[in-house]
């Protein structure tokens, strides 16, 4: 039973690496027909995947991005009754809702954790992946001291200043978040010092041979959609 579970689970770095190629194929969709299909497709999986089957939660943390892209033509329509680029526009904003959801989608159905170790186990350059490890080690480390401090200024009434005046309060948190993060980076490495770091990584070169014919496979297959719908 074990072994029948563990083999119908993909290992963390096939499922980055078919989300990378996904990914890069859902950016290279020139025509409204074929972005429809792949998100109908992407929102399917989405819902099938989550237990949660409000997909649209998935797309918020983009919502910022796609308002700043939408917001000079809502403007300029307003102002000149015209709109232009907006083929183009939409098109970019559909891209991202769409990537959007289906990484959130992968990040729900495993965990961040579990994309990390896929990226880790690529093989990727040793540089890029200290970089990424300790970014995501630490980042929950960083948020929650942010999180405590934003705490500590409503507890002490920042919401009810006004005007100018909650600037210096900020500018003396930001402040003591830059000490703060500075001790931590000396704590980091202090600890990463006394496990035998010495700022070299091992050696690990990429080697799965099914891993490459399985992705050539889903490049191969992408490519022809691509080319079929550029041509109909």
């Amino acid at each position: 039973m074990n072994n029948r579970k563990k083999f119908n689970q993909l290992n963390p770095e096939d499922t980055m690496v078919s989300l990378f190629i996904i990914l890069f194929y859902i950016s290279s969709i020139r025509t409204y027909r074929l972005l429809a299909v792949t998100g109908v497709l992407v929102i399917i999986y989405s819902l099938i995947t989550c237990e949660d089957k409000f997909f649209i939660r998935l797309a918020k943390p983009v919502m910022p991005f796609v308002t700043l892209m939408l917001l000079p033509i809502i403007i300029r329509f307003i102002l000149y009754g015209t709109v232009e680029d907006i083929d183009f526009t939409m098109i970019i904003v559909c891209k991202i809702l769409m990537s959007s959801i289906l990484l959130g989608t992968i990040v729900s159905k495993y965990s961040a954790l579990y994309l990390v170790d896929g990226i880790l186990n690529i093989g990727l350059p040793q540089i890029f992946n200290r970089i990424l490890a300790l970014t995501f080690r630490y980042f929950h480390m960083i948020d929650e001291d942010i999180q405590k401090g934003r705490k500590a200024l409503i507890s002490r009434g920042i919401n009810e200043r006004k005007g100018l005046s909650s600037l210096s309060i900020f500018g003396e948190w930001i402040g003591g978040f830059f000490l703060k993060s500075s001790n931590h980076s000396d704590m980091v490495f202090n600890a990463m010092k006394s496990r035998g770091f010495q700022g070299e990584g091992r050696n690990r070169k990429f080697n799965n041979r099914d891993l490459i014919f399985k992705s050539s496979i889903l490049i191969l297959f992408l490519a022809v959609i691509l080319i079929i719908d550029g041509k109909v």
